[in-house]
C-alpha cells in the first residue's frame, strides 16, 4: 500500500480535476469529505490553501446541496484560482498567508455570520512551523463539534518523501501534546480506504 500510496502522489495527484479545475487530492480523502460535510451540514468551510480552487469549488459544491445558505471561505497568498471558484456564489476568497493572525479576526466575524458547525481544512505551506501556526489560529475559531483537517501528515516518511523535512505530521504531534483534549482522532475516516494523505489528521473538535 505505501508503493500505491507513492506512486499516486508522484503520477496521478496533480493530474486530478474537478469540474476542469485541478483540485489535487487523493480522491479517498474526497470521498472522505463528502461524508463528514454532509453528516455535519456545516454552516461555513474554512480552507487554507485555495491554490487553482478545485477544492473550494468542490466544497461549494457540496455546500449548496447540504446548506445553500452556507459559505466556503478559502485563502491563498496568491489568487491563482480559476473562474470557476472566482465566480461561484458561496465562494468567498481572501488572499493572505493563512498563519498571519490577522485573518483571525475575520475568520471569527465569519464564524457569527454564519453560526452553525464549521468544517476547516488545513493544505496550504507544508512546513511544521506553518502548519502548527494555522492550527494555532483556528484554536479559538473552532467549537465542540467542528471538524477540522490537517492535510499531507504523509510528508517526511508517513510514509512518503522521508527527505521533506518535518511539516504537518509532527506539527500536529506537537499540537496535540501541548492541547491533548481539543481534538479526538477519526481514526475509522483516516484508515477507511487503505491510506489518507491527512495522516493523523481528521481531528473531530472536542
Amino acid at each position: 500500500m505505501d508503493a500505491y500510496h507513492e506512486w499516486y502522489a508522484d503520477n496521478v495527484h496533480r493530474g486530478i480535476s474537478y469540474l476542469g479545475v485541478p483540485i489535487m487530492k487523493w480522491v479517498g480523502d474526497l470521498w472522505n469529505y463528502q461524508d463528514i460535510i454532509v453528516d455535519m451540514k456545516p454552516s461555513l468551510i474554512i480552507e487554507f490553501g485555495t491554490a487553482c480552487g478545485g477544492s473550494a469549488l468542490w466544497f461549494a459544491e457540496l455546500m449548496r446541496y447540504v446548506n445553500p445558505t452556507g459559505l466556503v471561505c478559502t485563502v491563498d497568498i496568491h489568487d491563482a484560482s480559476h473562474k470557476p471558484a472566482r465566480r461561484h456564489p458561496l465562494i468567498k476568497i481572501l488572499i493572505s498567508d493563512s498563519a498571519d493572525l490577522a485573518l483571525r479576526d475575520t475568520l471569527m466575524a465569519l464564524r457569527a455570520e454564519y453560526p452553525g458547525a464549521v468544517f476547516a481544512i488545513v493544505d496550504s505551506d507544508h512546513t511544521k512551523l506553518h502548519v502548527l501556526a494555522e492550527m494555532e489560529l483556528l484554536r479559538p475559531i473552532l467549537k465542540a463539534g467542528d471538524y477540522l483537517v490537517v492535510e499531507d501528515g504523509n510528508l517526511n516518511g508517513h510514509p512518503i518523501y522521508a527527505n521533506w523535512g518535518e511539516g504537518p505530521y509532527e506539527a500536529i504531534e506537537e499540537y496535540r501534546a501541548k492541547y491533548p483534549d481539543d481534538y479526538e482522532l477519526d481514526t475509522y475516516r483516516e484508515s477507511r480506504f487503505g491510506f489518507t494523505f491527512a495522516v493523523k489528521g481528521y481531528l473531530m473538535r472536542q
